[in-house]
């Protein structure tokens, strides 16, 4: 899960106008770029080799001869430039304006690419009186999106600014989020391990929807596959065995454990070894009866764990809380797992605070350092999460019309209780729960640490989903 974004930069300028600003914003803008992707971590796909042709352009009565450059200029230039991102699969393109620039090239190639799309431009010196001004980048920026809308296009703004302005990379750096997510939806392919508890209606879903809609491939595996690379993984793999529980045990206590230890581990590598078979993004599995009775051992920590391993993995066979783990993820950059939770009860003094739970499937990486934390003989994690800011998600539908919820909170003291936990204080805990009662959502939802609403909101719209969040007012219909 840690595939690194691959943006296409595409510098476009007004062919009429060679002045040599055009070419500085150029070069000023790759060099800001190149210093960001070392920052975020993402890789750079430019133009710069590219070989545009020589154009003329009639200009009133006078025809301009225009030499090629690496530059987007006409149409013709982004014919090109979209063979070459195609070839490169970029997942997102960010086209800078180093002068008015050029709508049409700017509108075919965004279109031809239907991928995530950044459009911005560096604000303008002030005019040396009488003169001709040398950029009108704005200007063009208001031309281009009307052209990108007629084309639609959708696509990203970051407002007029100096390139050095905070604004810029706070804005652009959202928008690495926001193609992230993106990313990881349109690459989904979630491993499910058995099938549903009986009496668990709430996590049914569309699988056939979910392909029509928006190709989201379901992987069934079924339990008698599961118990058979397990056995192959203890009687093949049994150093790897080792090395995992080794490796468990420098963060978290396992001595209730007992021998069963190593029987946790081989379960966990049966699990990953199903997900790399199957080249699939997310896990959903059972976890009520089959692993629990043939082994005797809950799977919770271990789900936790190979969450902590970069592959997200929700329990009780929740297909749509898989979904929504792979994106929340993937807007952190795949620097820390998420957690998938039950909305479990209101703090009895607090009204905005909601405890946030589970039986102990959480990732270890995300305990408290205050407590110490193990994982209980039937296989449990008993610990409660750090504090801080955590997004909570849920990608859920009804009736063929699926949504993205998105609210923010943090992560205060409170009781202690078993499992795995959170309290979760929010501004107005009745919006949420009122939300989330009259759907289309269950009481599963994910976790992830950071504030990434705004960048679900821009993912929203270019996955064509509904983004909605405890502000935005609850749809009675469905309750009546």
């Amino acid at each position: 899960m840690s595939r690194r974004l691959k943006i296409g930069i595409a510098v476009t300028r007004r062919d009429s106008w060679n002045a040599p600003q055009a070419f500085e914003n150029s070069r000023l803008i790759l060099e800001k770029v190149r210093e960001l992707s070392r920052k975020y971590d993402f890789e750079v796909v430019t133009t710069e080799h590219l070989t545009f042709r020589d154009k003329e352009v009639v200009f009133g009565k006078e025809t301009l001869r225009i030499k090629a450059d690496t530059l987007l200029t006409d149409y013709e230039d982004a014919l090109v430039a979209a063979r070459y991102f195609k070839q490169e699969e970029i997942d997102a393109l960010f086209i800078p304006f180093c002068n008015f620039g050029q709508e049409e090239a700017v509108a075919k190639l965004a279109g031809e690419l239907s991928v995530p799309t950044l459009i911005w431009g560096p604000r303008d010196e002030m005019p040396d009186g009488l003169n001709w001004r040398p950029t009108d980048t704005q200007c063009g920026l208001f031309a281009a999106s009307k052209v990108l809308m007629r084309y639609h296009v959708k696509f990203t703004y970051i407002e007029n600014c100096r390139l050095n302005d905070p604004v810029f990379e706070r804005e652009f750096a959202g928008f690495l989020g926001t193609a992230r997510i993106v990313a990881a939806f349109k690459r989904l392919r979630i491993l499910q391990i058995s099938v549903r508890p009986q009496q668990f209606l709430g996590v049914m879903i569309n699988e056939a929807e979910l392909l029509e809609k928006y190709h989201i491939e379901i992987v069934p595996v079924t339990a008698t596959e599961l118990f058979d690379t397990i056995r192959k993984v203890r009687e093949e793999k049994r150093e790897q065995i080792q090395e995992l529980v080794r490796d468990m045990e420098r963060d978290i206590n396992l001595d209730r454990l007992g021998e069963k230890k190593e029987t946790m581990a081989a379960v966990e590598i049966g699990i990953m070894e199903l997900a790399r078979r199957y080249r699939c993004t997310s896990i959903a599995s059972e976890c009520w009866h089959e692993i629990l009775s043939r082994y005797d051992l809950s799977p919770c920590f271990l789900f936790g764990d190979i969450n902590d391993r970069g592959i997200p993995c929700a329990c009780e066979l929740d297909i749509h809380a898989a979904v929504t783990a792979a994106l929340a993820v993937a807007a952190n950059g795949y620097t820390a797992p998420s957690f998938t939770a039950d909305l479990t009860l209101r703090h009895p003094q607090e009204d905005n605070t909601e405890l946030l739970w589970h039986c102990g499937p959480f990732a270890k990486s995300l305990r408290e350092p205050s407590v110490p934390g193990y994982v209980t003989e039937s296989g449990q994690g008993f610990y409660p999460l750090k504090k801080g800011v955590v997004t909570v998600l849920r990608f859920d539908g009804a009736d063929g019309e699926y949504r993205c919820f998105a609210g923010c909170g943090e992560s205060v003291e409170g009781p202690v209780t078993n499992g795995n936990y959170v309290w979760l204080k929010v501004d107005d805990w009745v919006k949420w729960e009122k939300k989330f009662i009259y759907g289309p959502y269950i009481h599963h939802v994910v976790g992830i640490y950071g504030d990434f609403r705004k960048e679900f909101e821009e993912a929203c719209r270019y996955l064509d989903l509904i983004y909605d969040n405890p502000d935005i007012p609850e749809r009675k219909e469905r309750g009546l």
